[in-house]
């Protein structure tokens, strides 16, 4: 009697045994691997830009629209603004006047700072121009740049609250070589973001 109770006994628990393995190998078969459920990619948010100077959220949608506001103004004070105004020598070297809008210092800051940090506004005006008999002026000479800004793309290089660095991919005219590369500090000042790299090293 105790015999076949231990027999039986034993054959329950095999089949109990038998049947948690069944289970595991219904799970998980034999040599298949376990497949971690994919996570939805997250939509990137598109920043509508109407106004470039007032851009509150930057992400790689509106780099773009800051980039081409700061390349206008930059060729507009390079370009001396609305046309060509007197010109002048300085121990022999030609200088123009800036047009009557951008033709001080502070006027020509504030132009450039609705794009522009502070900081890299004026390494870009003091390096460029000069007072003279107290109005703005530069060497008379023209400066140009064929780079796309336009239809540039933009890569996140580092981020905190205030301050982002991109990397910048533009094309060349027509593809006629490869993409240029340049590197773009921007910073918030206030409720909006600036350009932080220097325009005569972007453009």
């Amino acid at each position: 009697m105790k015999l076949n109770r231990k027999i039986g006994f034993t054959l329950a628990a095999g089949l109990m045994g038998a049947s948690l393995l069944a289970a595991a190998a219904g799970a998980a078969p034999a040599g298949s691997v376990t497949v971690p459920a994919q996570v939805p990619a997250q939509t990137v948010e598109k920043v509508v830009v109407t106004d470039a100077t007032k851009i509150s959220k930057l992400n790689h949608t509106s780099v773009t629209p800051l980039i081409i506001e700061a390349e206008k103004r930059y060729f507009y004070a390079l370009g001396g603004g609305k046309g060509l105004g007197d010109t002048f020598e300085v121990d022999g070297r030609e200088y123009r006047y800036l047009s009557d809008d951008i033709g001080t210092r502070e006027k020509l800051m504030n132009y450039l700072k609705s794009v522009y940090t502070e900081k890299a506004a004026a390494y870009f005006v003091d390096k460029y121009f000069i007072s003279h008999d107290g109005r703005l002026a530069q060497l008379n000479a023209d400066g140009g740049n064929i780079l796309e800004f336009d239809k540039a793309t933009a890569k996140l290089l580092s981020m905190t609250d205030t301050q982002r660095v991109y990397k910048l991919s533009v094309p060349y005219p027509e593809h006629l070589q490869g993409p240029a590369y340049v590197t773009v500090k921007f910073e918030k000042v206030g409720q909006f973001w600036r350009v932080g790299t220097a325009p005569h090293a972007i453009f």
